[in-house]
Order: structure tokens, then sequence, then C-alpha cells
């Protein structure tokens, strides 16, 4: 696998563990500020990581985004 593909399937297996945990919890983190724990060694972090598009349309609809 290449750098480019591993690091794709990677953040799909993040966006993946994200998409396991409930709304309420993604959008409490999200407001706060604060990382989310994706399991051992792993968070996703807002200012980093940044909003999954199939997150965004939820954020837009709560009015978390403009």
């Amino acid at each position: 696998m290449t750098g480019n593909a591993a690091k794709r399937a990677r953040r799909m297996h993040r966006e993946d563990a994200l998409q396991k945990l409930d709304l309420g919890t993604l959008a409490q983190a999200y407001l706060a500020g604060q990382a989310v724990y994706l399991g051992p060694g792993d968070v996703w972090q807002w200012d980093y990581d940044g909003i999954p598009a199939w997150l965004v349309p939820q954020f837009e609809d709560l009015g978390f985004l403009h």
C-alpha cells in the first residue's frame, strides 16, 4: 500500500470509529473543542482532523455551521 493509500485507509477507519458514536456526544465534543477518543492511542481532533463530510449536514441542521 502506498503512503497516500495507507493514509486514506487510516482516515476511513478513524471516521468509521467516529461514526459509531452518538450525535449528542459528537456535538458536545465539537462545541467544547474537545478531542473524541476513538480507541487506544487515537483521538479525533476537530482543529486538526476537521469535520467529516458525513457529519457536516448534521452539524448544519444543529446550527453549528454557517
